[in-house]
């Protein structure tokens, strides 16, 4: 395309400026609104650290127990270690299955009882440590050895280790205590955002330091954990369901009095965050949902867009005329419209950007934290520039380009095909 269409295209906006500024603030608005919700929908099912096999992962949470006999349920809840071994732990297709506890809240001190801190812990496995990529500033996880002994180890976030110990430094090997249970500090690793839901907490410790809660069915089905599958390839997980169900027909026939229903798990990401408790999730109305609101934000800068643009070419269509009466070919007028919806994208694409990093940041509170942890005191580093990738720039630019180009080009269109009288006459 010529250089001088666009030259062409910076003198309209300097002599349309007030018009000019509407264009370019209504497609800013586009990007960073189009932005945003890329954002909000990928941040929930994207790989992201430590969390970098989501993708090829699947979730096991809920348990329902119910009487052979009858049929009636007993109790819904969490699953306890024995259930899990027997039907997770036992599969032979995944890659890994690595156990952790729901978040625990815990008062974390220094031994006798200075620098109190509230804090979250997981209890977890020993294999947590190596499906999961975390970042270690200092020491390392426990080891098999040290998970099946029982160790009273502890990994701990940098910003735990700065509240409790003054520093984040040189402090592998000392002791601190949650709920005035003396452990050792084996490894410092960075602060997580809350958006990662399954590894998310300021402190880690083995489960089998801790001493198991009853479980509330008298078969020991229930408990206090859940468990991540972790596949080879995403192309593995209907043959893990398969088996899962094998194993669990054969863990109902080692129950007495019980059997147990595990509610169309084990999820993907996708539908493990619309799981919001025992039960079949209604996933047809969730996908209804997202696809709605999908189509309302884009739907919405989509006629602004289209608003501002046609109202701008109506005003343009008598200039497109003496230009074509003086002699200006369809080819000219075209270039001239095409450049000038470019310069527009270009800068309002840039302003949306910085929009959306904005937007991004003040919903990433409520949007990402409260709704994983169901308004538990939690704050975490959240970074848009992990979320905000080129990718979803580009998706985002090339949606309100392609809405400009059609609004702008269609009436050029049509005004460099009639007749130039025709077109003089137009209003």
């Amino acid at each position: 395309m010529k250089i001088s269409y666009f030259k062409q295209a910076i003198r309209t906006i300097k002599d349309n400026p007030y018009s000019a500024f509407i264009s370019i603030i209504g497609v800013a608005l586009s990007i960073g609104l189009i932005i945003s919700l890329l954002v909000a929908i990928r941040a929930k099912v994207m790989d992201l650290d430590p969390e970098n096999n989501r993708s090829r992962s699947l979730y096991v949470k809920w348990v329902g127990v119910k009487e052979k006999e009858t049929k009636d349920h007993v109790v819904n809840g969490f699953m306890s270690l024995k259930t899990i071994r027997e039907c997770f732990q036992s599969l032979k297709t995944p890659e890994a299955v690595t156990v952790s506890s729901f978040i625990h809240s815990h008062l974390a001190t220094l031994p006798g009882g200075g620098n109190q801190k509230r804090c979250y812990v997981l209890y977890t496995d020993d294999i947590f440590w190596k499906v999961f990529d975390f970042k270690f500033t200092d020491g390392k996880g426990y080891n098999k050895q040290e998970f099946e002994s029982g160790i009273k180890k502890i990994v701990i976030s940098k910003q735990l280790a700065r509240t409790i110990f003054g520093t984040a430094e040189n402090i592998i090997g000392k002791q601190m205590q949650l709920n005035y249970i003396t452990y050792t500090v084996s490894g410092i690793v960075e602060d997580l955002s809350p958006i990662t839901v399954a590894t998310y907490a300021h402190a880690w410790i083995p489960y089998t330091s801790v001493q198991q809660s009853q479980s509330s069915d008298s078969e020991g089905i229930t408990g206090m954990y859940k468990c991540q599958i972790i596949a080879n390839s995403p192309n593995d997980f209907e043959a893990i369901r398969k088996e899962v169900e094998q194993q669990v027909d054969r863990y109902n026939t080692t129950l007495v009095n019980y059997k147990v229903e595990f509610y169309g798990q084990p999820d993907i990401r996708y539908v493990e965050d619309h799981r919001f408790g025992a039960g079949y999730p209604d996933m047809k109305r969730s996908y209804l949902s997202d696809i709605g609101m999908i189509l309302i934000l884009l739907l919405v800068p989509a006629i602004n867009l289209s608003g501002l643009t046609l109202s701008r070419m109506r005003k343009r269509i008598t200039e497109l005329g003496v230009r074509k009466a003086y002699g200006a070919t369809k080819t000219t007028l075209m270039g001239q419209v095409i450049s000038e919806q470019l310069v527009y994208s270009l800068i309002g694409s840039a302003l949306g950007l910085l929009l959306s990093f904005i937007t991004v940041h003040f919903i990433s509170d409520y949007g990402f934290n409260q709704n994983n942890y169901f308004g538990l005191d939690i704050k975490g580093d959240f970074n848009p520039a992990v979320f905000i990738t080129p990718t979803t720039f580009l998706l985002a630019f090339i949606f309100c380009l392609i809405i400009n180009l059609l609004c702008a080009g269609i009436p050029a269109w049509k005004v460099s095909s009639v007749p130039i009288v025709d077109s003089l006459k137009e209003e």
